[in-house]
């Protein structure tokens, strides 16, 4: 079909195309991105980061692995989306510290990180960067529990009076010990009831269990969302539809290498941050090294005394 619509050779092929990709992904790794920014030390910056599982080429290799994704943004400007192999790089913070300096464009930025929580990813990054930065937990993580709760409770068939007056302060109460404590002291008469108090003991636990595991990463929610800042992993959401989704997951029955992804998912954010071609022109293809009888050849005429040659 290539053939038959554009000028290509017979040796041209979906191999072709493949190996032409993960070489720009290489370039684009190689370079980082250049910003126009200038810099603020009263900028706040966003970084929402979000995870997505890509099934490994081998079984015997990997079945999945983990690619983390995510978007750097601020009020008033564009934001940056990122993504790489976690796998494939034992130092996430390291490589997370030299992008965000490079878009920033400052050493010490002001950096507010909000995650969901899992996999760690608390611990391996807001707790490793070389600046101060501000943790916070997703909005819609802890919604989604309290909700739960919400539906559990509205839920209940109460049947006596003491289930009635049970169901009653179950919904008024908004601290989680005190429905815990209710949750252990009402005795429930009908089996209904006692299921959904189980269920409800259950949910709370686990609510209560999530928010102290990401202790001090909480915030007044309400007053951040009024002055029209991140409160949640939104954004870093839709870039794992961008970047992963809709080219490695959804609708694709392709399995990866954690390299191949990684360079392709370089690609994607290049073309989403609209930087692809600036960062390609950028690239410096790195000296092949010489031979020790050619350099030597190349110094007895003064003509690359600063070239060092293989081997040395």
């Amino acid at each position: 079909m290539l053939r038959e619509f554009l000028p290509v050779r017979d040796t041209l092929n979906h191999v072709t195309v493949r190996n032409r990709a993960l070489r720009a992904g290489a370039r684009v790794e190689a370079v980082q991105p250049s910003t126009h920014i200038v810099p603020s030390n009263d900028t706040e910056w966003s970084l929402t980061v979000d995870g997505g599982f890509i099934r490994g080429r081998r079984k015997s290799e990997c079945s999945s692995f983990e690619v983390l994704t995510g978007r750097l943004t601020a009020k008033d400007l564009t934001s940056h989306v990122f993504a790489f192999v976690r796998s494939k790089l034992p130092d996430v913070s390291e490589r997370l510290t030299g992008y965000i300096r490079a878009v920033t464009g400052t050493d010490h930025p002001r950096l507010l990180i909000i995650t969901d929580g899992a996999n760690g990813l608390q611990s391996s990054i807001a707790d490793r960067l070389p600046f101060s930065v501000t943790s916070v937990l997703d909005w819609f993580h802890i919604s989604m529990r309290i909700r739960h709760l919400e539906q559990i409770v509205k839920g209940m068939r109460a049947v006596t009076e003491t289930e009635k007056a049970a169901r009653s302060v179950l919904g008024a109460k908004s601290r989680m010990q005190g429905i815990l404590t209710i949750c252990r002291v009402i005795v429930p008469e009908t089996r209904g009831f006692a299921e959904s108090l189980e269920q409800l003991d259950y949910r709370v636990r686990e609510l209560v269990a999530y928010v102290e595991a990401n202790g001090g990463s909480t915030i007044n929610y309400g007053a951040r969302h009024r002055q029209g800042k991140a409160i949640s992993t939104a954004s870093a959401e839709s870039a794992v539809n961008q970047v992963l989704n809709q080219r490695m997951c959804k609708r694709q029955q392709m399995r990866w290498s954690p390299h191949g992804a990684h360079l392709l998912a370089q690609v994607r954010c290049a073309v989403i941050n609209g930087e692809l071609k600036e960062r390609l022109a950028r690239y410096e293809k790195p000296k092949e090294p010489l031979s020790v009888e050619l350099a030597e050849l190349l110094r007895q005429f003064g003509l690359a005394e600063e070239i060092q040659p293989q081997g040395f």
